[in-house]
């Protein structure tokens, strides 16, 4: 493999998950690979924030958003961190 910063991996998952993540990946016209690296990014992304918001006093206004996101469908959920990953690199520049 040329990309040193990529390496390959077995992974082993339930049937379903596996026709469930290819069903995923077809409809938003993504290879398995980029579906699956997406999504654990995501739940990265997600799990950093909710672990940044531990012990801390949050407002109000953040509660809300933090309960409005656990509201969300899985779709829906991806859209925002898209659009506040997208808002966060905007700033940056």
């Amino acid at each position: 493999m040329s990309d040193e910063r990529r390496v390959p991996i077995t992974l082993r998952m339930p049937r379903a998950l596996l026709d469930n993540l290819k069903a995923q990946a077809d409809l938003r016209s993504h290879s398995m690979n980029a579906e699956i690296v997406q999504r654990l990014e995501e739940s990265i992304h997600l799990s950093h924030s909710a672990h940044a918001l531990e012990g801390e006093d949050i407002t109000d206004a953040e509660r809300a958003v933090v309960q409005s996101m656990r509201n969300m469908n899985d779709t829906q959920r991806r859209a925002l961190v898209i659009l506040v990953n997208s808002l966060s690199s905007s700033e940056a520049d």
